[in-house]
């Protein structure tokens, strides 16, 4: 073959070598959507909205924040799984709403292996607290009215049946045998509400937002955290509060793509929300509302174990308390 045949053959060489890096290029090539399952203005929309402006500046194309609360996450969950699989629409999530509604409620027809985690974002620890007209200020008091037949039994408060509060609810009547009467609300605000006013008994309470005002404030009384010693609070008002011995949870955030979501084009994501947690904003906001921001963006196959991890998780506590099914 002389040089002026080869010409063709190494030109086309050459193309094909470099289509990898073409097709890299081509993400992002158009506005980047992060979708959160909750309705605008509470924490996780929020964090979104702290964390959009780094990520944005990374990614290299314009990112705006939507809402689509409902349906215990699970609406905003849908419109993920029903957009593209190419990196350009984005859930912004807790633990909760990936893999709790098609364990919780009728009619979910998605599986939480339809999405990826891309990276934890920071985590939340919870606490027991009950309402200061209880007259009850330490866990073991708490527990020996709970296990008092002669007496009713106590409420608790959670955000809705079926959520994650739910579960730890009834998981931790199972653990200790206490007898606690389930009060479900739509949503945290009026549960709280009703807790500070003496209509529900006791709450598990995520030590976000200002929930460690109303510890402060004597609004609430807390009695235990969900948590071991070294995860704890470094607040003086909870470090020094028990843990609950086999009971541990934590509200953990995180960053999600669709299944199918080429590994490239979610590596890029990771880089992206790398640079933001490794920023000054993200993590202070997450330390002025309560919680404990990841200093690093996980590596795909960390973010896959512990996604995994915590599916098992929670589905072999579902299973274990039979936690009833609307």
């Amino acid at each position: 073959m002389n040089s002026i045949s080869r010409r063709p053959v190494l030109a086309a060489l050459a193309a094909a070598l470099c289509l990898p890096a073409i097709a890299q290029k081509t993400y992002p090539n158009r506005r980047i959507s992060i979708y959160v399952p909750f309705p605008a203005g509470g924490p996780a929309d929020v964090a979104a909205r702290v964390l959009q402006p780094p990520f944005q500046k990374t990614i290299g194309e314009t990112v705006i924040v939507e809402n689509f609360g409902g349906g215990g996450g699970s609406i905003g969950v849908n419109k993920l799984l029903a957009a593209p699989a190419d990196g350009h629409t984005l859930l912004l999530a807790t633990v909760a709403e990936p893999i709790l509604p098609p364990l919780t409620m009728k009619g979910i027809r998605y599986a939480p292996a339809q999405l990826h985690l891309v990276s934890a974002l920071s985590y939340t620890n919870i606490a027991l607290v009950a309402r200061p007209g209880l007259g009850l200020d330490s866990l073991e008091a708490f527990m020996r009215r709970v296990k008092d037949g002669s007496q009713p039994a106590l409420t608790y408060g959670t955000p809705g049946t079926g959520t994650l509060f739910h579960l730890m609810g009834e998981h931790f009547k199972q653990l200790s045998g206490a007898r606690l009467l389930h009060v479900p609300y739509k949503g945290f605000a009026p549960a709280i509400n009703d807790l500070m006013g003496g209509q529900v008994d006791v709450a598990f309470l995520p030590l976000a937002g200002n929930a460690l005002q109303l510890i402060e404030s004597g609004k609430v009384v807390a009695l235990a955290v969900s948590a071991p010693p070294k995860e704890r609070s470094d607040h003086p008002r909870l470090a020094d509060l028990p843990g609950l011995s086999s009971f541990v949870y934590t509200v953990w955030t995180g960053i999600f793509v669709a299944a199918g979501t080429p590994p490239a084009v979610e590596g890029r994501v990771r880089e992206a929300v790398d640079a933001a947690l490794q920023g000054p904003d993200f993590a202070k906001y997450t330390r002025e509302v309560g919680g404990v921001p990841y200093q690093r963006a996980m590596d795909a196959g960390q973010a896959s174990a512990f996604y995994a991890s915590e599916m098992k998780r929670l589905e072999k506590i579902f299973k274990e308390v039979g936690l009833e099914v609307d």
